[in-house]
């Protein structure tokens, strides 16, 4: 950035400034400039986020950082700005830097205490006349629109994606030059009518250029209260959509998603695909599932009605099974967005009553060979074991050596079933565990013969009233 220009940058989000406003200070350190930035972050949070970036501003002297609760808000005036920015200028030059910057996270209240448009321009004078460089951060999400529209129209330039750019709503100050009033009666006597008339046509015109010029302010005024509104809204649609636990993202008609929700981007995440996902094409980012089936959004921007579909997605830990949701939204008769909404599938009360009146037969059978119950165990068409309480194998059935690609003699001389088979853990390192009516269910991670996983469901059942009971455990995937 030029030394002495000033420029404004609007923000919704303090993380979207950071990248800038590093990239601002390691700027003033090459131009040999001195740089005052005062903030709003913690202090410790805004180092580390900017060492993340590449700058340790402890080891530059000539960054002062300024928390903006020290600054003395309450006797701000003209005067004192100005002493400040003189002070702030003399300390660099003192000091041998070039010049100074400074980098500020203004507040309302500052507008508060001074007030008058003309104190600005003066104190924007002072500036030009000390050379000094800065830089205005403003939070849309903090201060009022009336403060910000006045704000916006009064920089020329504002900083865009880190690029310094022509602001369009900049409104320069417009001073009249006043014609004279009247000349030399005596040796205008000739043209004094003519003079008279042309002031009055002048005056006239201007009068229509200044109700004209008003008018088109305050459309402007209309139109930018319109696009602040719009941001506002956007802001509060994606603050609303980070707080879904769903997966929530938007396809528009070639296909490309251009929005996502945070649970989009870690589902990305887990399934170890980059989370840079705007303008990509949907079945880039889900190559084998469902909702990266091309045909089925064009179905639904073709024909305009919602579609269910239920498939999976491979993620880190194994495979998951979604149901997706696809909704679409039109503009007028056509179709012009799709909005994909995906969550795991979870299993009805329905069918966890049937696991849980299984397991009690096989459960009667392990207590009674020889009873009605006998052979339930090995004529189960789900995965089944037996272990101690230490995970040492007792026995297990055919459909659990189906699953893993072992025959169930192999299995058994794997010897603990934790070989296999282990529970999910929380993130502080517990085992999750769900517990109804006395019942316990396990999320687990089935690990198969060529080391592919699946999560599924352990439905567990003690075999006797002590602790130290043998464990029944039924598997089925977990939806």
């Amino acid at each position: 950035m030029p030394p002495g220009e000033k420029a404004a940058l609007f923000f919704h989000r303090l993380d979207d400034v950071y990248d800038v406003v590093t990239e601002l200070l390691k700027d003033s350190i090459r131009q040999r400039e001195m740089c005052a930035f005062v903030f709003r972050s913690p202090l410790a949070t805004l180092k580390e986020m900017i060492r993340a970036r590449g700058l340790d501003v402890d080891a530059h002297p000539s960054i002062v950082l300024v928390p903006l609760n020290k600054a003395p808000m309450d006797s701000y005036s003209r005067n004192t700005i100005g002493e400040q920015m003189r002070a702030l200028v003399q300390q660099a030059k003192g000091l041998g830097y070039s010049g100074a910057r400074l980098i500020m996270n203004v507040p309302e209240e500052l507008s508060a205490q001074v007030p008058s448009e003309s104190t600005w321009l003066e104190l924007d004078n002072v500036r030009q006349e000390l050379d000094l460089t800065v830089i205005c951060l403003y939070d849309m999400t903090v201060l009022s629109p009336g403060f910000l529209l006045r704000t916006l129209s009064s920089y020329p330039q504002v900083i865009m994606d880190g690029v310094l750019c022509r602001n369009f709503y900049y409104i320069p100050s417009l001073n009249f030059p006043q014609r004279d009033a009247y000349r030399d009666l005596y040796e205008q006597l000739e043209s004094i009518r003519e003079e008279r008339d042309l002031r009055e046509s002048e005056g006239k015109e201007r009068t229509k250029l200044m109700e004209l010029n008003r008018e088109l302010q305050e459309e402007m005024m209309q139109r930018r209260m319109v696009e602040f509104a719009l941001l506002r809204a956007e802001n509060n649609l994606r603050t609303m959509l980070d707080a879904m636990p769903e997966m929530v993202f938007m396809v528009d008609r070639d296909l490309r998603v251009t929005l996502g929700n945070q649970t989009f981007i870690r589902y990305l995440e887990a399934m170890g695909v980059d989370a840079s996902y705007e303008g990509k094409p949907v079945h880039d980012l889900f190559p084998r599932a469902p909702t990266g089936d091309s045909k089925l959004f064009e179905e639904v921007f073709r024909h305009g009605y919602s579609t269910v579909v239920e498939g999976s997605l491979m993620m880190d830990h194994g495979r998951m099974d979604m149901e997706v949701r696809l909704v679409p939204i039109k503009m007028g008769e056509k179709v012009d967005r799709v909005v994909a909404m995906a969550r795991p599938r979870h299993a009805t009360a329905r069918d966890m009553r049937e696991m849980w009146e299984n397991a009690e037969v096989l459960k009667k059978e392990l207590l009674d060979p020889d009873g009605p119950a006998a052979g339930s165990m090995e004529y189960c068409p789900h995965p089944v074991l037996v272990t101690a309480q230490d995970g040492k194998l007792l026995k297990v059935n055919r459909a659990l050596g189906r699953e893993l690609g072992l025959p169930p003699a192999k299995v058994m001389e794997l010897d603990s079933a934790y070989r296999f088979l282990s529970p999910l853990v929380d993130t502080d390192g517990s085992i999750h565990r769900i517990v109804v009516d006395g019942r316990i269910s396990i999320p687990s991670i089935l690990t198969h013969k060529d080391g592919s996983k699946q999560e599924v469901m352990c439905y567990v059942v003690l075999l006797g009233d002590d602790e130290g009971s043998d464990i029944l455990t039924v598997m089925t995937p977990r939806y």
